[in-house]
């Protein structure tokens, strides 16, 4: 069963790993007033802070053993360190497109 729960969350991990979406920086170019900026710095740092819990969940999850041959348990704990390595760049792309609306 844990399995295919890590299966899943990595596939999840996946499609949703890519640099800062198109648009969310067409959001950031066309925001004109205060109110919009706001909240669309609101929503960068809230994305950055979703992905550095994401990261540090798989960090903790790379860290249990879950049974079976060593190799493919380090094979498992390097994914799930990529994955993290990942997530927290992209958390930084976001706290950066951030700081330009504000």
């Amino acid at each position: 069963m844990n399995k295919i729960y890590t299966i899943l969350l990595i596939l999840f991990f996946n499609l949703s790993i890519h640099s800062v979406e198109d648009i969310d920086r067409l959001m950031v170019e066309k925001a004109q007033s205060p109110e919009e900026k706001k909240a669309i710095y609101k929503y960068l740092i809230h994305e950055a802070k979703e992905k550095k819990q994401l990261a540090e969940r798989l960090r903790n999850m790379a860290k249990v053993g879950r049974g079976g041959k060593a190799t493919t348990q380090d094979s498992h704990k390097k994914e799930m360190l990529e994955e993290a390595e990942e997530l927290e760049a992209k958390a930084k792309e976001y706290e950066e497109l951030a700081q330009k609306v504000k």
